[in-house]
């Protein structure tokens, strides 16, 4: 078939692209065998012991299997790379099938479906599609009549040949009900008895305890019986009980208010009484302070005249004082007044001497001339200095010569002047300071004689004294009479005390009767006096009610002990009882309708089983006279049973021999006959892909022929993977896998691509 007619094909089926191993068996590196869509044959080849079957057992064992033996192991661990005499061995193995499925022929919403299985030397298993873990339980669910599943033929080894081969019909029925998709209506016929059974044994339980709920049910009518009446009594004297003590409580409350307005009367008497009394207390304490200022007012006054005299005194002594100094004031200020009149006076002699100097001096500048010039200048210094001398004892004589030196002279003079000028002007200022401090001792004078006028014109001490004393005799006869009249209050006040403690006694006691009916209240009945009094009940004589409650406890007494819960559980357990009266008839429904099911389920996997097997039996007749040219074989169930029960018999013709049945075939025509039964399902309902192991171990050269055609015939709806050593049969392949092991123990894998023929 053109390859390009094969991918078109393949462009509308699911097939699978690529098979990945690590760690599984002797596949211990990743390793991925990849499976192109033009290579519809592939086959897989080495010497044995390489590791060819391990791919197989790979593929088994993501799809599900879980049983050692088909995996050729004695437990599940074992398949973990157990490591060589070069390599360490491995912890987990992990085999990945990955599915092209844009056909959608797998029910998940992707055009590529990966799904993985990975395992642990603990024993702990993962499953994954598309990354995503899921249960195993997952996988054979989305595998399910895709030709996959569980007793699928799609992997076929010699040993599976022998067992479509085996006399026992039941061990070759698995893959014709695979072909038939007569699981899955196993799978929901088994839920749905799994379901019945589950309803039998709750109807049995609900049965029994219907029964047990019927007999506690008898014995509770007659407690529910004895509660009612009990309940009736009790109600009968709750109403009275009521009533009494709304009566109680309205005698109570009419007394109390009688009370509480006598006390609310002597409250207020006493109030005003307190009042008077705190006023008068508040006047008292008023006097009391008045009458200690005014004490301590006379101290004070004592004190204040012996200060005044004392202050007369030192004011006296000051004015005598102030007087002697404006004495002495006016003395130095004419005395200063005196010395500047005289150095004034003096001022004037040396300006008067200054004058006559300079009109001797014109007259010796005429006569300074000559030989006497010289003598004169002499005797005017020994004047000068004799002048000096009697300055320096106190005289201060005028002496010089007319016709002496008249400009040293008045240079002399001058310089005199200045010095008394300044000795004046010096006067001046201690005149000034001593007027300044003449008027301030004047002021000091006039200020003192002023307070000594107003402490003269002053009212005695005392007169103040005097009156005080008699304001604090007056204050203490006042207080006297106060204290007399408090006193008398106050024995008012006890005695309106007395009355009002009597009246609150009376009202505790009214109010311990209270308290106790309000406890009683609302430990028997949960109410309080205020909800009582809306209560309708009423009695007319309070003895004649105190006797129908006692009467009422005996009759109580009587009936005890009373299961006051049986009403309540007599109820439920009647509603308990149509409830489960109501779940056997539910039951019941539930257990007839999963046997319809069952029975539905038996006619449809029967009808499928039954045209499945029809065209198995034409299929298989055309592909055995193919395989046998011209021979003819049969397929039929045995008769006397149900379809899904019978065994299946298995008769073929060889060409030129008589009907026989498989056990007396030749090894090569059981393994022709069983490939030709294999091929028939393949054609009835085609699986993704099909894995052979050395089935064509057993066929000699004429059947190796056309087992390859309808190897290729086949190939173009189902992808062929063949683990061979024929020769034959690798030249009829699109792509051969080469296994080897070039370390021991270690498989790996070599591909090649054959040209296509064209």
């Amino acid at each position: 078939m053109p390859s390009v007619l094969i991918s078109a094909i393949l462009m509308r089926k699911m097939f699978l692209k690529s098979l990945v191993l690590r760690g599984f068996k002797t596949f211990a590196d990743n390793t991925e065998i990849e499976f192109l869509a033009d290579s519809r044959v592939t086959a897989m080849v080495g010497p044995n012991g390489c590791g060819k079957s391990n791919l197989l057992d790979a593929t088994r064992w993501v799809l599900g299997e879980d049983n050692p033996r088909a995996l050729r192991v004695a437990n599940l661990p074992d398949i973990i790379f157990a490591g060589t005499a070069n390599r360490k061995s491995l912890s987990l193995a992990e085999v990945t099938l990955i599915f092209d499925n844009q056909a959608g022929e797998l029910p998940v919403p992707f055009t590529e479906v990966a799904i993985k299985r990975r395992t642990f030397r603990e024993g702990e298993s993962e499953f994954f599609i598309n990354k995503n873990a899921c249960r195993l339980k997952d996988i054979k669910e989305l595998l399910r009549d895709t030709g996959l599943g569980e007793g699928t033929y799609s992997i076929i080894t010699q040993g599976q040949v022998d067992a479509i081969l085996s006399s026992r019909g039941e061990e070759r029925r698995a893959v014709f009900e695979e072909a038939a998709g007569v699981n899955k209506y196993k799978s929901r016929k088994h839920s749905a008895e799994k379901k019945l059974i589950a309803a039998e044994q709750n109807i049995l339980r609900i049965n029994d305890l219907k029964i047990e709920v019927s007999e506690h049910l008898i014995n509770l009518e007659e407690q529910a019986r004895k509660a009612r009446e009990y309940l009736e009594i009790q109600a009968r004297i709750k109403e009275i009980d009521l009533g009494l003590n709304k009566k109680l409580i309205s005698h109570i409350l009419e007394k109390r208010g009688k009370l509480l307005e006598n006390l609310e009367r002597i409250k207020k008497e006493s109030s005003a009484k307190k009042q008077a009394e705190e006023k008068d207390y508040a006047e008292l304490q008023a006097l009391k302070d008045r009458h200690r200022r005014l004490e301590i007012e006379i101290d004070e006054t004592l004190l204040r005249y012996e200060e005044e005299k004392d202050r007369l005194r030192e004011t006296e002594l000051d004015r005598r004082f102030a007087e002697g100094e404006t004495a002495r004031a006016e003395k130095s200020l004419a005395d200063l007044s005196q010395r500047e009149s005289e150095l004034q006076q003096k001022i004037e002699e040396l300006r008067q001497k200054i004058s006559e100097r300079e009109s001797q001096r014109e007259l010796l500048q005429n006569l300074q001339a000559g030989w006497w010039q010289a003598i004169l200048q002499q005797i005017n210094q020994l004047l000068q200095q004799l002048s000096s001398i009697l300055a320096f004892f106190g005289d201060h004589p005028s002496l010089s010569l007319s016709f002496g030196s008249s400009a040293e002279k008045a240079e002399t003079y001058k310089l005199k002047i200045e010095m008394l000028e300044e000795e004046r002007k010096k006067i001046e200022t201690e005149k000034e300071k001593s007027r300044f401090a003449l008027q301030a001792h004047r002021s000091q004078l006039e200020n003192i004689k002023s307070r000594l006028g107003e402490g003269k014109n002053k009212t005695p001490i005392a007169e103040a004294l005097q009156t005080n004393k008699q304001e604090k005799e007056q204050l203490a006869k006042t207080i006297a009479a106060l204290e007399e009249k408090l006193h008398n209050e106050g024995a008012d006040e006890r005695k309106v005390l007395d009355e009002e403690t009597a009246l609150e006694i009376a009202l505790a006691k009214l109010e311990g009767e209270m308290n106790g009916i309000r406890e009683k209240l609302w430990l028997e009945y949960n109410l309080n006096p205020d909800e009582i009094s809306t209560l309708p009940y009423e009695v007319a004589n309070l003895s004649r009610a105190r006797g129908e409650v006692d009467e009422g406890k005996q009759k109580l007494r009587a009936l005890e002990p009373v299961n006051l819960l049986a009403i309540e559980e007599f109820e439920k357990n009647k509603e308990r009882l149509s409830f489960i009266e109501a779940q056997l008839t539910d039951l019941s429904a539930a257990r007839e309708n999963l046997h319809h099911l069952i029975i539905e389920l038996d006619k449809k996997a029967e009808e499928n089983f039954l045209e499945t097997m029809r065209q198995i039996s034409v299929v298989f007749s055309e592909t055995f006279s193919k395989l046998f040219a011209g021979g003819e074989a049969k397929i039929a169930l045995v008769p006397g049973l149900p379809a899904l029960e019978a065994e299946i018999e298995i008769s073929v013709r060889p060409s030129g021999r008589k009907w026989l049945p498989l056990p007396l075939l030749s090894g090569g025509e059981r393994a022709l006959s069983a490939i030709a039964i294999l091929f028939s399902l393949m054609k009835v309902r085609p699986s993704p892909f099909c894995f052979l192991d050395e089935v064509d171990a057993a066929l000699d050269e004429a059947n190796i022929g056309r087992f390859t055609q309808m190897l290729k015939d086949f190939s173009a709806h189902t992808q062929m993977l063949v683990i061979t050593h024929n020769k034959r049969t690798m030249a009829a392949a699109d792509s051969i896998y080469g296994i080897t092991m070039e370390e021991p123990g270690l498989s790996k894998v070599i591909s090649m691509k054959l040209a296509e023929k064209v």
